[in-house]
């Protein structure tokens, strides 16, 4: 597949990393979506349920706080992925997944839907400078972090991730932040409260 190095990521036959190109791309493309990251949601979320209606139901109606979480894990996720080593990373997207499947319902079907509209999103965000490899590197980044993801739901469904608190590294959920100064969390540790 374009863009993606030769060998497999940690323990999962098929799983490429993003070449360093594509990681590139999609960082620099982040730039504009940093600054606009309540845009970028607005838009996937617009998207994700223009596409799947039925999913609309697995979130509460006020939308802020999640919105909020959706930017702050996606460009924390960008962030880290530059890293020589990836497996804490991975590790995190696995369990970021395991969560998803059971606190969610969200189903492995439903990670297609969301591919979708976060390339439309990233669309409407970047304006002019989106183009045709922009989005093919957007895509492969996301068909990264989706594998890692499904494999932790698919761990669950398996009964392979044993009980407890979940390490998974979410951001607590925060006002707004300044525009001229975006944040960006580092996925990592244990949040209490998070099983």
């Amino acid at each position: 597949m374009q863009g993606l190095e030769v060998g497999t990521v940690s323990d999962h036959p098929g799983v490429r990393r993003p070449s360093r190109a594509v990681i590139e791309a999609v960082q620099a493309s982040c730039l504009a979506v940093a600054e606009r990251p309540v845009r970028l949601a607005e838009e996937f979320y617009a998207s994700l349920f223009e596409m799947a209606p039925q999913l609309r139901g697995m979130f509460q109606e006020d939308m802020s706080a999640q919105m909020q979480t959706m930017t702050d894990v996606l460009l924390g996720a960008i962030a880290q992925i530059a890293t020589a080593d990836t497996a804490e990373l991975e590790v995190v997207l696995r369990r970021l997944g395991a969560t998803h499947r059971t606190r969610y319902g969200v189903e492995n079907v439903h990670y297609g839907y969301i591919g979708h509209a976060l390339t439309r999103a990233v669309r409407e965000v970047a304006g002019p400078a989106y183009s045709g490899a922009l989005s093919s590197s957007w895509i492969a980044l996301y068909q990264w972090v989706a594998a890692h993801m499904i494999a932790g739901a698919d761990a669950v469904d398996d009964e392979e991730i044993a009980g407890g608190q979940s390490p998974v590294a979410l951001p607590e959920p925060r006002a707004p932040r300044d525009r001229a100064a975006p944040a960006v969390p580092r996925l990592q540790g244990t949040v209490p409260g998070s099983n």
